[in-house]
């Protein structure tokens, strides 16, 4: 029997390509770690993008988040004991309007098999005001759709991708979230985020988690083993940060980082963007 899913919602995934709102931790835990991100911000704005992907090696804060009990146990009802944590991704969408996401597919960009499963956990409210994620329920069976990328600036991807398909969203669910809960979805499905309206910034930390068997086809990638046993080392070990931002947790990110960003942008016309390594976008 799953840990803190239910039959039905593990049957709601396999059908539908996501779950409902799961508590996972208090909202006084959410604020916490809410401050803790706006700490770091304060103190090292120019890195801040840093923490849009694999922020756990960076700071310890994060990957205590990556080895949450409660967190672990919904992931493990849908992949399984042995857990690699592959990315641990901020995305914070400010009170301007106009930051967004298109409707796209991860899977677009990634090469990894059979699965990743993602997990947006709300560090602040998370409504249809604040541009919560929305997602269009059974996508996650279908074929991977034709992708278009731009510079776009008001783009929250890296390369501001969104499907270049006729599309029907009339379905589509708001993943609306309270304060320490988290939603799970399929990284196959088709999903993307309107525009934050409200008078707060969407502070969404995106968990990426996968079964230890998973594979990269594409490169050889880094991840971290956060629950359970890794018999196949079909990845190379990401260090778990100690110090937050200090040198060897740097150096720790910039390894991996690069790793991925060869599979994010490998057919790219754009330069790598910050957050993965590369220049300002």
């Amino acid at each position: 029997m799953p840990k803190n899913l239910t039959a039905d919602e593990v049957a709601r995934f396999e059908k539908d390509g996501h779950t409902g709102p799961l508590r996972v931790m208090s909202a006084a835990d959410a604020a916490r770690y809410r401050a803790r991100y706006e700490d770091f911000e304060r103190r090292h704005p120019t890195e801040i993008r840093k923490l849009k992907t694999k922020a756990h090696l960076l700071c310890p804060w994060v990957d205590e988040i990556a080895r949450h009990s409660r967190v672990l146990d919904a992931f493990e009802a849908l992949i399984g004991p042995d857990i690699l944590c592959y990315s641990m991704a901020f995305r914070v969408k400010e009170a301007d309007g106009r930051t967004h996401a298109g409707w796209h597919q991860d899977t677009a960009y990634s090469q990894l098999r059979p699965i990743l499963v993602i997990a947006a956990l709300a560090l602040g409210p998370c409504g249809p005001d604040e541009g919560c994620i929305s997602v269009l329920p059974g996508s996650h069976v279908w074929d991977i759709l034709p992708h278009r990328e731009s510079p776009d600036g008001a783009s929250i991807l890296a390369r501001g991708q969104a499907i270049d398909a006729p599309l029907d969203t009339a379905n589509a669910v708001d993943l609306a979230l309270a304060p320490g809960e988290m939603a799970l979805f399929h990284y196959n499905i088709v999903h993307g985020s309107r525009a934050n309206t409200s008078n707060d910034r969407r502070m969404v930390l995106l968990v990426e988690m996968m079964p230890a068997s998973a594979t990269q086809l594409r490169d050889r990638e880094a991840a971290m083993l956060v629950r359970g046993r890794d018999r196949f080392g079909h990845f190379e070990t990401d260090r778990p940060a100690v110090e937050e931002f200090g040198a060897a947790e740097q150096e720790s990110w910039r390894r991996s980082v690069s790793l991925r960003a060869k599979v994010i942008f490998a057919d790219s016309e754009l330069a790598v963007s910050e957050a993965y390594g590369g220049g300002a976008r």
